[in-house]
């Protein structure tokens, strides 16, 4: 990437960076991190709706005491180190979770003192206290006076992505823009929006997609890299990641699913998630700089259809789920230590279907009607035909 470009995309997401409490919910390593890689994220569409796993704070709370016991007896066991941190982060204890990773430190240098190889852990390591130092200062106020934590993150983030350039599905470089840009705010910088930072001010003015220009730039991992801050970096509730997801799936050509993202937004920004003061509220559904897209199609039908729909139908299924999850827990099961946790549990509804807005079914269409069409005058013309010719023989008899 070339600084050009860094320091574009660093400044693009000034906006980002500025909804402090909800934005830069950065990358974590534990069990839950490692299942979520090993079977895919879930679909797009599914995580701009919601409908993916937020267990509730009894599920690390009992995460926490079994490894917190372990540790007692299996000082070299790093994996359990990660699942401490992490329980104790995602219960809003971030000086606990930081402890837990200077434990790790220690437990990594004493084995490879004694020729033992750590893998991937300090990449693991340096990901995860990068993490709770950014959650820290948040979880403290999130002082622009004190930014001590955002710079000891940043350095740590650019340390993991250095040693593991290729994890987390790629969005830890997006995590880092958006930590970089907290070191930006109050630099006398041109307003920007999301990913348009990353190309030229030319090209920022193009209101309709696609462009093709993350891709152009090296931004490949896009989609991916940021639907996983949403569904494994804790940003369901960010406005600005939303964002910058509905303008990569658009500068792809992924016009519905950039549109079920933008209606995303505008959710969280009617809920007050948004405090950006640079960010003001939508007054309409289709407020947006893509307003020449969104206008191919009809918005407000998808929002009243589909995306009411799936939102209401995702979110019911998170408090099913997490219905089934606390009867378990309260009787001592939990998915780490019962693999039969899961046994039981029967989806109680389906996600409706996403409308196909692809141009295939439109000219399908238009074709089938003109062949019909085209039939019919063929078929008229061929019984007018028959009908002159049985006239004259009656008339010539």
């Amino acid at each position: 990437m070339n600084k050009t470009i860094l320091h574009h995309t660093i400044t693009a997401f000034a906006a980002i960076s500025s909804v402090l409490a909800v934005t830069v919910h950065a990358c974590l390593w534990d069990r839950d991190t490692l299942a979520a890689e090993a079977k895919g994220l879930p679909g797009i569409t599914e995580i701009i709706t919601g409908r993916f796993d937020r267990f509730p704070p009894l599920y690390y709370e009992m995460r926490l005491e079994r490894v917190s016991g372990q540790l007692v007896y299996e000082l070299d066991n790093l994996d359990l180190y990660d699942d401490a941190g992490v329980a104790c982060d995602r219960l809003g204890r971030s000086d606990e979770a930081i402890g837990w990773m200077g434990r790790k430190f220690e437990a990594m240098d004493r084995l490879e003192a004694e020729g033992l190889d750590v893998g991937e852990h300090r990449y693991r390591y340096l990901a995860n206290l990068g993490t709770f130092y950014i959650h820290r200062w948040l979880k403290s106020g999130a002082d622009r006076g004190e930014m001590g934590d955002v710079e000891r993150s940043r350095e740590l983030i650019a340390a993991a992505i250095e040693l593991n350039p290729d994890a987390h599905f790629g969005r830890e470089q997006y995590q880092l823009m958006a930590i970089e840009s907290l070191l930006l705010i109050g630099s006398n910088r041109p307003e920007m929006t999301s990913f348009l930072g990353v190309i030229s001010p030319e090209a920022r003015k193009i209101t309709n997609y696609p462009n093709g220009i993350l891709k152009d730039e090296g931004y490949l991992d896009a989609v991916e890299g940021i639907s996983g801050l949403i569904e494994l970096g804790s940003a369901w509730k960010s406005s600005q990641i939303h964002q910058a997801l509905e303008l990569a799936l658009g500068d792809e050509g992924h016009g519905v699913l950039s549109m079920l993202a933008h209606l995303r937004v505008h959710e969280l920004r009617a809920e007050k998630y948004a405090l950006d003061s640079s960010n003001p509220q939508p007054t309409s559904l289709k407020d947006s700089v893509f307003s020449n897209f969104i206008d191919q199609y009809d918005l407000v039908s998808l929002h009243d259809g589909f995306y009411t729909e799936a939102r209401a139908e995702a979110d019911q299924w998170v408090v099913s789920r997490n219905q089934y999850v606390l009867e378990r827990l309260e009787q001592g099961l939990h998915p780490d230590t019962h693999s039969e946790f899961w046994g039981a549990w029967k989806e109680t509804s389906a996600p409706p279907k996403l409308p196909d807005r692809s141009i295939w079914p439109v000219v399908f269409t238009l074709a089938g009607t003109i062949a019909v069409f085209l039939l019919a005058v063929v078929l008229f013309v061929f019984i007018v035909r028959k009908i002159v010719k049985l006239a004259r023989r009656v008339f010539t008899a």
